[in-house]
């Protein structure tokens, strides 16, 4: 019989996926067809370099490009002989004539061995996901603007490796410089307060251990290089990966002025019969720290939502977060305004309408006498006007009205008309009834509304008391 000759390398090239492979230098020795068509690439223009030379880092995007945790994948994978896979990261492709490409990837690293049991090569496997990232960019710069309204700030921790991506607003808390802390965390566990360290690390530890855990709470001190001391609270979900490996993904919030002012409030409450005119500061603090808890969960149910790709499942949580929104507005009235203990309802519904709706939303009138509410029943007139406002939202082409009027012997009237949703799920709709049902029974009002030829109306009379 002939002998029989195989071109393995003829084969390689013609893979049908893009493989890049790396010798134990990470010096490049061959590429796939298909990559170098993905990275505009010939085999002269690679071979033989060092992947960080080959592909260096975009000079125009500095800090956005990557080159960190893809030279700290490589590197576990030669440490450890395991094939790593990554999360999304951003890594710029240069063009043949000058300039980069914009490129976002998810690289997978996989181990060839040799007879010894070293590594003599890694194969690297990019999927090119740009146009999945790019598409999803709008829904990122919502949340963005969110968690900047919250003061929070986004990370990423894989502990198998130690890659930290983050915010710029995670270095600053730690007291870096945009992007000082590199790649790994190690730099910030560092900065732990000594006597928070070992919670923190047990936290992680029993994140990766369990496989039913879902989601990672804890809050610790940083101490900065001057001995200055940040409180922190840090909130996150654990995902794993097609082959186990765990990954921390979350949200990072600066508690320093709150646990600053609850020493405070500590002091003002054993002085409080000496200095009664302290008694609005402190329940102004006191509405702002509700305030801040509440706009945790509701930058908490966004982070949510973004991951969730079911329509009725969005709905509801939209649902949920404009409820809690409604809340948070009248805790941020009560720190903001002079009066700590009454909320000015004028200013109050418009700006929930606006938070519901939005600056270019539908035409609209907010007419309210000059009505000022305890928290005790502008809470709930709040939840009901958000209830109402999103039964009729939904329609350009009609004004909504929002009054309430004072209609004599300490009774109030609140009244919200627009032209009625053609398209609420009958769940949605059951669950607000429920909740209008309930908060107008805490304030014992008497409730109503009407539909006519598509125009809905809905009243609610109270006493001015209620409470």
């Amino acid at each position: 019989m002939p002998e029989t000759r195989t071109d393995f390398a003829a084969i390689f090239r013609g893979m049908p996926q893009p493989y890049l492979v790396l010798d134990a230098e990470l010096l490049i020795v061959g590429a796939s067809d298909v990559y170098l068509a993905l990275t505009d690439r010939s085999l002269s223009d690679i071979v033989g370099r060092h992947i960080l030379e080959a592909f260096p880092e975009n000079p125009e995007d500095v800090g956005s490009v990557e080159q960190g945790p893809l030279e700290v994948s490589l590197r576990h994978v030669l440490a450890t002989g395991r094939a790593h896979e990554m999360a999304v990261i951003q890594y710029d492709i240069p063009k043949p004539g000058g300039g980069f490409t914009q490129k976002f990837w998810t690289p997978v690293h996989s181990p060839v061995l040799g007879a010894d049991g070293s590594v003599e090569y890694i194969i690297q496997n990019p999927m090119d996901v740009t146009e999945s990232v790019i598409a999803s960019r709008e829904a990122d710069a919502r949340l963005r603007v969110a968690m900047h309204a919250a003061n929070l700030a986004s990370w990423e921790y894989e502990p198998e490796t130690d890659i930290f991506r983050r915010g710029h607003l995670v270095d600053r808390m730690f007291g870096f410089a945009p992007g000082e802390g590199g790649p790994v965390a190690a730099p910030f566990y560092a900065r732990l307060h000594e006597a928070d360290l070992a919670k923190v690390r047990a936290s992680v530890d029993a994140a990766m251990s369990s496989v039913d855990q879902t989601v990672i709470e804890i809050s610790y001190r940083i101490v900065w290089p001057d001995r200055a001391v940040r409180h922190v609270i840090s909130r996150g979900e654990v995902l794993r990966t097609s082959t186990g490996q765990v990954r921390l993904i979350g949200v990072l919030m600066d508690v320093t002025a709150d646990r600053n002012r609850e020493a405070e409030l500590a002091d003002a409450v054993a002085l409080q019969a000496e200095f009664l005119e302290e008694k609005d500061r402190l329940l102004a603090e006191l509405n702002h720290r509700v305030k801040n808890s509440l706009q945790l969960v509701v930058s908490t149910l966004r982070l949510q939502a973004r991951r969730v790709t079911d329509d009725n499942c969005r709905e509801t949580l939209s649902r949920a977060i404009s409820r809690v929104r409604s809340i948070v507005s009248v805790h941020e009235r009560l720190y903001r305004d002079s009066h700590a203990l009454s909320v000015d309802m004028t200013e109050h519904l418009r700006g929930l309408y606006l938070d519901v709706v939005g600056s270019e939303g539908q035409d609209f009138t907010v007419s309210v006498d000059p009505i000022r509410l305890q928290p005790e029943a502008a809470v709930p007139v709040s939840v009901i006007v958000n209830e109402l406002i999103s039964r009729v939202v939904q329609n350009p082409d009609d004004k909504i009205v929002v009054s309430l009027r004072e209609s004599g012997d300490g009774m109030l009237s609140l009244s919200v008309s627009g032209r009625q949703r053609p398209d609420d799920d009958e769940v949605l709709l059951d669950v607000g009834k429920r909740i209008v049902a309930a908060m107008a029974a805490q304030i014992g009002a008497n409730f109503t509304e009407t539909s006519t030829d598509g125009r809905y109306q809905a009243e609610l009379a109270f006493r001015r008391d209620a409470s």
